[in-house]
């Protein structure tokens, strides 16, 4: 880690220092040049800086020092990109309006100018462009000299135009690359949290499939228990009949965990993973119940065979779920199971003639509340409540296709 952060270091190090002093070794060399290659004879005569002097005149420590004060700005342009392009501008301003050889100190403020575009705004970068252009026309270019000013005004408004605008398309590549980087890690994150949500809608299915299970099957047994416990004297062949029942609720009870749970198995594991209640099985569903002491209407259509899978076993549930709060609270004699397709949709009715809104009542927990996910969840429409004159009646229409979407009743 701290190496890394050491190499970061002198990588920023090197470019903020590299940079001007690669533009400033040139500058010093055409300054030292300049007079020996430009002087018509006889040995060159150092010059102060500011001074008058021809082309024979060789620049001074001073002249040196100056030119690299104009690049100097440059060791900050990227923390302070305002004020290095402040600096190089004057800086390099004040030596072109000084009677010095020629240097191309305007590189400075162009480079500074490109770093400003890559940090601010578009907005502040044109606005810096107009101010550092105007500035630099305005003190360095002199009408009077004859027709050449006309290349300097030129060159000098393309030369920053071209800066600015690069600049500003560097700095408009960076902002796209960190959206299209952004939108992918929110499209990764996106992922992630679908991912989490499918798990725990997952969860939740297995848990009231779990509910519906153990609630309904427990609670036959336990009525069976009770009954063979009573009979077990004065009934003998009543209480056989009762563990019976138990007998084959338990095991189909633990048939269901099992296809069930076999989807949390490893894939190595061989488990039945295809749901275990169907409507093709309310048949047994009703036996148990009337064997508990309910009798059962069951009406069902024939034209059920092509009722897709995931309508077929939720449907089932919810007469399970129902039947077993009949059994479990409502107190009741007889039951109507009621399922019919009607064009689209696949109707549900249960009712009995119990206890009514006490049955409600005492059904108001995981049971009701889950008959009404599971309906919600394939965008049907679900109610439940007591029938006037006494009883309680579940009713749902599930739609046979997932693109109707309707609200609970």
């Amino acid at each position: 880690m701290d190496r890394t952060v050491n190499k970061t270091r002198l990588r920023d190090a090197a470019y903020d220092y590299g940079i001007p002093a690669l533009l400033l070794l040139p500058a010093w060399a055409m300054l030292w040049a300049y007079p020996r290659v430009a002087r018509p004879g006889g040995p060159p005569v150092p010059v102060p800086f500011g001074a008058p002097g021809g082309p024979d005149s060789v620049a001074t420590a001073l002249t040196y020092l100056f030119v690299a004060l104009v690049f100097l700005p440059l060791v900050i342009r990227r923390k302070r990109p305002t004020a290095a392009l402040a600096l190089t501008t004057i800086l390099s301003v004040v030596y072109s309006v000084t009677p010095n050889p020629p240097v191309p100190t305007l590189l400075a403020p162009i480079v500074a100018l490109y770093v400003f575009g890559t940090l601010r705004s578009r907005r502040d970068v044109w606005i810096a462009y107009a101010l550092v252009t105007a500035v630099t026309l305005v003190t360095s270019v002199n009408p009077q000299a004859g027709v050449g000013w006309i290349g300097d005004v030129v060159s000098t408004v393309t030369s920053f135009a071209v800066a600015a605008a690069l600049g500003d398309a560097a700095r408009s590549r960076r902002a796209y690359i960190a959206a299209v980087e952004q939108r992918a890690i929110d499209a990764e994150r996106t992922r992630e949290d679908e991912a989490r949500r499918r798990v725990e809608e997952e969860r939740l299915r297995i848990a009231r499939e779990l509910h519906d299970v153990t609630a309904h099957s427990l609670s036959i047994i336990a009525l069976q228990a009770g009954a063979a416990e009573k009979a077990v004297r004065r009934d003998p062949d009543g209480a056989i009949a009762a563990l019976h029942t138990i007998r084959v609720t338990s095991k189909e009870s633990l048939d269901e965990l099992r296809a069930m749970l076999g989807v949390l198995r490893s894939a190595n594991e061989d488990a039945p993973l295809s749901p275990a209640g169907r409507l093709e099985r309310l048949p047994e569903l009703v036996r148990t119940v009337e064997q508990a002491g309910v009798h059962v209407t069951l009406d069902v259509a024939d034209d059920l065979g092509d009722v897709p899978a995931y309508v077929d076993v939720s449907a089932y549930r919810i007469v399970q779920e129902a039947i077993t709060n009949v059994v479990r609270h409502a107190q009741a004699s007889a039951a109507r199971v009621v399922v019919r397709r009607e064009g689209d949709e696949l109707t549900l009715e249960i009712a009995d003639d119990g206890l009514g809104a006490s049955a409600e009542a005492g059904a108001e927990g995981h049971g009701i509340a889950g008959m009404r996910e599971r309906v919600a969840a394939l965008g049907g429409t679900f109610s439940a409540g007591p029938v006037q004159g006494g009883g309680f009646r579940v009713a749902a229409r599930l739609p046979l296709t997932r693109g109707a979407q309707r609200r609970d009743g």
